[in-house]
């Protein structure tokens, strides 16, 4: 069905009685300051949900709504319409029929929009609504990598890629993305792979060799999604363009090699990291992307919240004395780190760390990177910065002795000293620091506080669903007696946001140990880590990394799965 007569988006809600007349001049006078779509601030102001939205625009101008989920959208009905087209206006088209292109738009009130799409494809346009996120899932997956791939494929034989990896060599930039040669369908292949991977909020792109074909996964919230699988053909000339993109040697194959690049995608500046490995089939490239824009540098966002906020603030307020951050790889230390020296970093205060590598460029705040080559390791660099005149020194890893001692000195003399450990509870952390040779009058001196984390994924706010907790699980909330009336829980039923996870970015939990005269006294002992443990449960009400979870759970922000994924039952 086509939409011919001109209609605004305020007009047609309050003929359905979705909004009111005063909903509707808020929101218009929000529109005139701040020039964000007014159906976008309805939402925000949560005069309607998302769903009356549709409703409403459906009855009134008689277009059906169309669930993208239930759809697969044909190659015949996509080649009508180009990509940037559909991306600008928010159009998706997903079928021909009788002769009429059938278009999910996320704005069936846009005219021009429609009158683009039917001069592009050349027919007429029945016009179906969904949501603004669906469709640009949608874009995602179906003018995407995959569809990328095929016409890379379509354009070049095998002798064409082989005449791209040496073209690569020459033409590629090492510090944006392809520029003088984006039109060439590999430079165009890695860009799309890259540009999906920020759309999707990826942390890290997998490109990897098989016998037959090459894979390409992305790191979602922690967790490896499939993107495509291209054929063996594309592998040389992908890798090598990559390769060359990071500055690194694209003669050598049988050495693992190192390196990066930074490229502008909307207006911000990306840097990505660069790993190749060699592996039976070929070489194994990763890239972990470093999204400045993404970085949460507020305590508040990471969810550390309650009791534990409490305590990791008062440890902050110390003017010596070594902080530590605990947890696995991945589980989100450094940003934890760059929040609390970002709350620290004052005109009064000097800061200075040695990182290995930096991840992000702090304003106000020296930073060094580890360089062997340069005899620039953990401990010679934290002993340099000890005679720059510091206040507060943040150090990437304890890894040894020597940088335990400098680090244990520094907060000795003065100084606050931040840094990590690989242990799995912030307990764990003292006799930790006990194995690498530290005297235990040493450690109860200068030790301030631990603070042990994790990150759980959030179940996803466009498939949030409730259910009953079945009484094979009671058990597993740690409950301090059985609940009156059934227990209601929160998972995500999985959807076209979420790529079906169920789940949609993630949350921090924590455990935070705050060394007292009491916690000193074990130490001294040298005490077990379990008797620490219990000692900070009785004493300072320490809540455990699985507390904090379950706190998480019963509040709906994640789920009971996601927690024992990451967490051992106590």
């Amino acid at each position: 069905m086509a939409i011919r007569e001109k209609l605004k988006l305020g007009d047609v809600l309050i003929k359905a009685g979705a909004i009111t007349e005063k909903q509707l001049m808020e929101a218009l006078s929000e529109q005139k300051k701040t020039g964000i779509q007014l159906g976008k601030i309805l939402l925000q102001k949560r005069y309607l949900t998302e769903d009356e939205l549709l409703e409403s625009l459906s009855k009134q101008l008689g277009v059906p709504i169309v669930d993208l989920q239930d759809v697969n959208a044909g190659q015949d009905a996509l080649s009508k319409v180009k990509e940037n087209v559909a991306r600008r206006h928010k159009v998706l088209p997903i079928a021909i029929k009788n002769g009429r292109l059938q278009l999910a738009m996320a704005n069936p009130l846009n005219l021009f929009a429609i009158d683009q799409v039917t001069i592009q494809a050349g027919m007429e346009v029945d016009v179906m609504i969904t949501s603004e996120a669906d469709i640009d899932k949608g874009i995602q997956e179906y003018y995407g990598v995959a569809a990328s791939i095929q016409a890379a494929v379509k354009s070049l034989g095998l002798a064409d890629m082989r005449r791209e990896q040496a073209k690569a060599a020459v033409k590629a930039g090492p510090t944006t993305l392809p520029g003088q040669d984006a039109e060439a369908p590999v430079a165009r292949l890695v860009e799309v792979i890259i540009r999906q991977a920020l759309d999707d909020n990826a942390s890290d792109i997998h490109i990897e060799p098989g016998e037959n074909a090459l894979r390409i996964r992305y790191r979602i919230d922690g967790v490896l999604f499939e993107a495509t699988n291209p054929p063996k053909s594309v592998e040389s000339a992908l890798i090598s363009r990559v390769k060359v993109m990071a500055n690194m040697d694209i003669a050598e194959t049988r050495a693992p090699q190192d390196g990066g690049f930074s490229m502008k995608v909307g207006g911000k500046e990306i840097e990505m990291r660069v790993s190749a490995c060699p592996t039976i089939w070929g070489e194994n490239v990763v890239l972990r992307i470093l999204d400045r824009s993404k970085l949460l540098l507020q305590l508040d966002d990471l969810g550390l919240v309650n009791r534990g906020r409490e305590k990791f603030q008062a440890m902050l307020k110390n003017p010596f004395g070594v902080i530590l951050v605990t947890g696995p790889t991945g589980s989100g230390k450094t940003t934890t780190l760059y929040a609390a020296l970002t709350q620290l970093n004052k005109p009064n205060v000097n800061i200075k760390t040695i990182e290995d590598p930096v991840e992000y460029r702090l304003d106000g705040i020296r930073q060094t990177q580890v360089n062997p080559k340069a005899n620039i390791t953990f401990a010679t660099g934290l002993r340099s910065l000890m005679r720059q005149d510091p206040d507060i020194m943040m150090v990437g890893e304890i890894r040894d002795q020597e940088t335990s001692e400098i680090a244990i000195q520094a907060a000795l003399t003065g100084h606050l000293v931040f840094s990590t450990l690989h242990t799995n509870d912030a307990p764990g952390a003292l006799s930790r620091l006990g194995d690498l040779g530290i005297e235990p009058f040493l450690l109860a001196s200068s030790l301030t506080g631990v603070l042990a984390q994790r990150l759980v994924r959030k179940i996803c706010k466009h498939c949030k669903e409730s259910y009953e907790v079945s009484p094979e699980d009671l058990p597993r909330l740690n409950l301090d007696a059985p609940p009156e009336k059934p227990l209601i829980l929160y998972r995500g039923q999985g959807c076209r946001a979420c790529r079906k996870s169920g789940y949609s970015g993630r949350i921090g939990i924590f455990e935070v140990l705050q060394v007292t005269d009491a916690m000193r006294e074990l130490i001294l002992e040298k005490a077990p880590p379990m008797k620490i443990r219990e000692k900070a449960i009785e004493t300072q009400q320490m809540e455990t990394l699985r507390d904090d979870g379950l706190s998480k759970v019963l509040s709906g922000i994640t789920t009971l799965e996601e927690l024992d994924r990451v967490t051992f039952i106590d």
